[in-house]
Order: structure tokens, then C-alpha cells, then sequence
């Protein structure tokens, strides 16, 4: 318990800490998965910069060529912040096959701390590799293996882990629940009983996204929006208080 007391949080700066307890807790993996366009790798790229401005060390691993440093250096440069700095300190490891996914933290340098640890995503690589039901006993060996490795890592470091999933129709689901209902992570009760928080994100009105949390060992299910903009994931009430202040300075 007095470990867990002196274990930090890491903000998004959005009402998604509200679901969580005030953000992503050191040594605990979050996973936010859902459709195209949902606002998984903004999530991401967003919390890259804010851990990267305060010179801590990002690890980010690309399974689906979605980093893109033209985002990052948009973010930084937005808020304000030292871009080279921010590049300085994320360590990119494009990855290709399962095998090579494996491998990630055999690469690493021992000596090298990370503040934070994403996955961009997680499943993408195993749903190519292991085609048809015939394979999905070993598919679903072999995701659990990862992510066992991944959880053992970040504890071991102490530092912050986010990953994205992709998502399927549930055939079963009649077509007027709600989308969250209707459309399941991949990866099923292998990632179920190993992930921390399980977020759900989705498009919503007027241009926000909608980030539900679905299972947690901790907290209630919940909803809270956020928005995505020249500064990366926001607060919805970001833009308005932001144009406030301009008012008030000019």
C-alpha cells in the first residue's frame, strides 16, 4: 500500500483522467481502442509531447506505420514547447512482424528509464499473421505472452504504459445497442483479464470524441469527452477558456 501510495499519474489534460483517478498510473497498462478515426494514436502522440517537453524518455512502439513526426512537431510547436528537445527524447521502434514485437524489450538498453511506454497497437500484427480460427488458440498464446512481458516491463521501470487496439463487430449483438456494445476489442479475455483500464473511444456530436470506460479493477464505468485540434487531445472547454484569456491579454 505505501508503494502504491507513491506512485505518480500522468494527465491527459482531459476529462479522461476523471474516469481513471487523475490519469494513467505508473506501472499499470491503459488500453484505448475503437474504430478508424476514434483518436487512439492522438491520444498517443499527444501525452508523447507532454512526457518528452519534461525530458522524460519515450518508448514508442509502431506496429502500423501511424507515428508520424510531422504530428509530434505540430503538438510541440502549438503549445509552445522546445520541438528538438521532444524528439530528442522519443525513441521510435517501427516493428513488422510478431517476432520483432517479441523482441522490443530485448532491444532496449538496459540503462535506458523510460517515463512512458506505448504500443501502437498492440493486435494489428497478430490479426495478419495468424489468419483463420484454426490458428487462434496460438494467436491468442502468443498475444498473452506479449503482454505479460509488457506488464512485467513496466513494472519493473515504473513508468507509464498506454496501447491502442483495434476493434470487430460483435455478430451477436443486435443492431440497436449502443456501438460500445457492438463493436469488441480484439484480442478477447486475453487482454480482458491482463489490462489495467480498458477505454472505449468513439466519435461523437459536434466534432468531440467520446472516451467510455468499459473495465477496470478499479473504477466505475464512465464517459467523458475530448476533443482532437492543432494542440492534440483536449478538453472541450480547451478552445474557449484558450480565447478568454487572449480577449483579456489584448
Amino acid at each position: 500500500m505505501e508503494l502504491r501510495k507513491s506512485l505518480k499519474r500522468l494527465s491527459t489534460k482531459t476529462p479522461i483522467d476523471n474516469l481513471i483517478g487523475g490519469g494513467i498510473q505508473q506501472t499499470e497498462v491503459v488500453e484505448f481502442y475503437g474504430g478508424f478515426g476514434c483518436g487512439k494514436t492522438q491520444i498517443c502522440q499527444t501525452l508523447t509531447v507532454e512526457v518528452a517537453v519534461a525530458e522524460g524518455d519515450v518508448i514508442y512502439v509502431d506496429t502500423e506505420d501511424t507515428f508520424k513526426p510531422e504530428r509530434i512537431i505540430q503538438i510541440a510547436e502549438n503549445k509552445g514547447y522546445d520541438v528538438e528537445q521532444v524528439l530528442e527524447s522519443i525513441h521510435l521502434v517501427p516493428v513488422l512482424t510478431c517476432a520483432e514485437l517479441e523482441a522490443v524489450f530485448e532491444s532496449i538498453p538496459n540503462d535506458l528509464d523510460p517515463t512512458l511506454v506505448v504500443v501502437d497497437s498492440i493486435t494489428a500484427l497478430y490479426r495478419e499473421e495468424y489468419v483463420g480460427r484454426g490458428t487462434l488458440s496460438e494467436r491468442q498464446g502468443a498475444l498473452r505472452k506479449f503482454i505479460v512481458a509488457l506488464k512485467r516491463y513496466v513494472r519493473r521501470k515504473k513508468c507509464y504504459c498506454v496501447v491502442t487496439n483495434q476493434v470487430h463487430d460483435d455478430p451477436g449483438a443486435g443492431p440497436f445497442l449502443p456501438l460500445y456494445l457492438r463493436q469488441k476489442a480484439v484480442g478477447g479475455h486475453t487482454l480482458y483479464h491482463i489490462i489495467d483500464s480498458r477505454i472505449f473511444l468513439r466519435r461523437g456530436k459536434g466534432g468531440q470524441r467520446i472516451a467510455r470506460l468499459m473495465d477496470s479493477s478499479r473504477y466505475p464505468e464512465g464517459e467523458a469527452p475530448f476533443i482532437i485540434n492543432e494542440y492534440g487531445i483536449e478538453d472541450p472547454e480547451a478552445p474557449r477558456i484558450r480565447a478568454e484569456q487572449q480577449e483579456e491579454e489584448d
